[in-house]
């Protein structure tokens, strides 16, 4: 039995004492859904938030419980203790501590109706998608936790995003920016490092109809119609959002400058009535030195400009 299959069967064994955890219904804590593109700082801004605020997170235990999240989220309350450790180490998104933030994509993939990352139709599955579910979730997590907590469903949010400010009301949305440049030179890394081909996809993944028609083109392209389309959706979905429920940032200052990047969240969540305490100051961090062969920042600079022209042909490759 695959580690997929196993954990269907395990929690699905606990639907019972799931059901008898949905108590809350008032939103009371203050929740934070980091967004952005793959490989531009999500997953620091995720640690900086959980290692140095009060917010709490799905960890690598709760993780295994998403089909049954909130009894993931009591046993790991009576189990689990926050690591001291400062460090904020991951693997292309992946932490390795018990305690440290997990994406909890089964769980977001479960609500939000994805039946394949490559197939996926938002607004198709939004007709489909229990919207009270999902708040009643994200709403008993904090009521067993007894806290916010800092999120990162990436461009899953960002296809729903208006729905979730709806529902959510004490919600901020924390978008980081990072050089498109940059992001492309990273997801490239991160294909060679997971033997991708052209044949394959990494990171985020665009709707059916788009996707279809940049799987056959080659790599470099891939990756710049990935970086430019997402982009323009989280641009596009931001702006349909108060500002009061927004906070835009870019990995470059919040490397820089940690502790402030904090204050601005803090300030922002006291704007729209949840609270939030820093409790540490971290360091700032010094970004890893750039090392790539320049053919490759060549190829890429040559696939932006491609895939620039293509969107402006062919509109429909833009969300």
């Amino acid at each position: 039995m695959n580690e997929e299959n196993f954990h269907k069967k395990f929690t699905g064994s606990l639907s019972s004492l799931e059901s008898e955890l949905e108590v809350e219904t008032a939103e009371n804590h203050l929740n934070i859904f980091v967004m952005g593109l793959p490989r531009s700082g999500t997953t620091l801004l995720t640690q900086l938030l959980y290692k140095n605020t009060d917010l709490y997170c799905t960890n690598n235990l709760i993780a295994r419980f998403w089909k049954t999240p909130l009894v993931g989220a009591q046993l790991s309350k009576y189990t689990v203790s926050e690591n001291p450790s400062d460090h904020y180490q991951s693997d292309y998104g992946r932490t390795s501590e018990i305690d440290h933030p997990h994406e909890f994509s089964w769980f977001w993939h479960d609500l939000l109706a994805v039946q394949g990352v490559d197939q996926y139709e938002p607004e198709k599955a939004s007709s489909s998608i229990d919207w009270k579910k999902i708040r009643t979730k994200i709403i008993n997590l904090n009521a067993i936790l007894e806290g916010g907590l800092v999120f990162k469903p990436m461009e899953l949010l960002g296809f729903h995003l208006p729905r979730f400010a709806e529902l959510f009301k004490r919600a901020l949305f924390v978008y980081v920016r990072r050089d498109p440049m940059d992001v492309a030179l990273s997801i490239s890394k991160a294909r060679q490092a997971h033997g991708c081909g052209e044949d394959s996809w990494w990171g985020s993944y665009p709707p059916k109809a788009i996707y279809d028609k940049l799987k056959q083109k080659r790599e470099a392209l891939q990756v710049a119609h990935q970086v430019l389309y997402f982009k323009s959706l989280y641009e596009k979905m931001l702006a349909l959002v108060s500002n009061e429920q927004v906070l835009q940032t870019n990995y470059e200052s919040v490397c820089a400058h940690p502790s402030g990047f904090l204050e601005q969240v803090k300030d922002r969540a006291d704007q729209i009535g949840g609270n939030l305490a820093v409790t540490h100051a971290p360091q700032p961090f010094s970004p890893r030195p750039k090392k790539s062969e320049e053919s490759l920042l060549d190829g890429l600079r040559e696939a932006f400009a491609e895939a620039e022209r293509e969107i402006t042909e062919a509109p429909d490759l833009n969300p």
